[in-house]
């Protein structure tokens, strides 16, 4: 259980429910567990397949992982990557065809992230292929419903936006080990203080976007939750920008994941309101 690393369940599991919230205001139970477990298991399965290709560079940082130590072979971790994935798929086939087409969308992004790990091409395609899979639990949460609204839309390119730039200051941390290595990440290319600046330009235009979703329908009261979680996230992006080696660590990591979810709770709290669940 260890090697889908159960603790970020809650990224996907949050934007799974925010995608079915954001297509239909008032979902039914089924729908909304439907909405958080298929992305849940999509992303689960794409942790073992990116442990499985990254598993060289694994073996310097963390040697205590299940792969890299060889307590899971790599003959087993493609069984439970497949079957995780498999689970997904069947599940968003028995939803709708439209659950489907965006759980494959979503597996193959996260596949294709993964894979360019292992031939060691890891700049701002990647960065954007990352980016572009974690929003795809929000389509697959609106895809749930039957539909996809323009709110969900436009929800899901500031998301893309979001985790791009996550995934960007994410590599800030092992920037030695990618160099010694010779792993051609975005930091390595353009160096740390450009790479920073990309970041936080991303997250700018994302916050931008969140302060003016009222414009298409969603209730104000996500407001106070949302300026919060903005200027969380952009104060994290600018303190990296500030310090690229001093900020550019976990503990900046970690407030930048809390200020995500809960940009993505605020949105959830405008649809309930409007929708007169409380």
């Amino acid at each position: 259980m260890e090697l889908p690393r159960p603790h970020l369940f809650v990224v996907p599991a949050t934007l799974g429910v925010c995608g079915v919230f954001l297509a239909w205001g008032n979902p039914d139970t089924i729908t909304l567990i439907l909405g958080t477990l298929i992305p849940v298991l999509g992303w689960a399965g794409a942790q073992v397949f990116n442990d499985l290709f990254d598993v060289e560079v694994d073996r310097v940082k963390h040697p205590e992982w299940p792969i890299p130590s060889g307590n899971v072979s790599k003959r087993e971790a493609v069984v439970y990557g497949l079957s995780l994935y498999a689970a997904s798929l069947i599940l968003a086939a028995l939803v709708n065809v439209y659950c489907l087409a965006a759980s494959l969308i979503g597996l193959g992004l996260a596949t294709i992230y993964s894979y360019m790990g292992k031939i060691k091409e890891k700049g701002i395609l990647r960065n954007f292929c990352f980016g572009m899979s974690v929003a795809a639990c929000i389509l697959v949460g609106s895809a749930a419903t039957g539909k996809v609204s323009l709110l969900s839309v436009v929800v899901i390119i500031l998301a893309a936006l979001i985790y791009t730039s996550d995934n960007i200051i994410g590599r800030f941390p092992d920037v030695e080990i990618d160099r010694m290595m010779n792993i051609r990440t975005l930091p390595l290319r353009v160096g740390l203080k450009r790479a920073a600046e990309i970041a936080l330009l991303l997250v700018m235009i994302s916050v931008c976007i969140a302060m003016f979703l009222w414009l298409l329908g969603l209730h104000i009261s996500y407001l106070p939750l949302g300026l919060l979680a903005g200027a969380a996230l952009l104060w994290t992006n600018l303190a990296v920008l500030k310090d690229p080696e001093r900020f550019g660590t976990l503990w900046i990591i970690h407030a930048r994941y809390m200020s995500q979810l809960s940009l993505f709770l605020s949105f959830i709290v405008g649809v309930v309101t409007s929708a007169g669940l409380f």
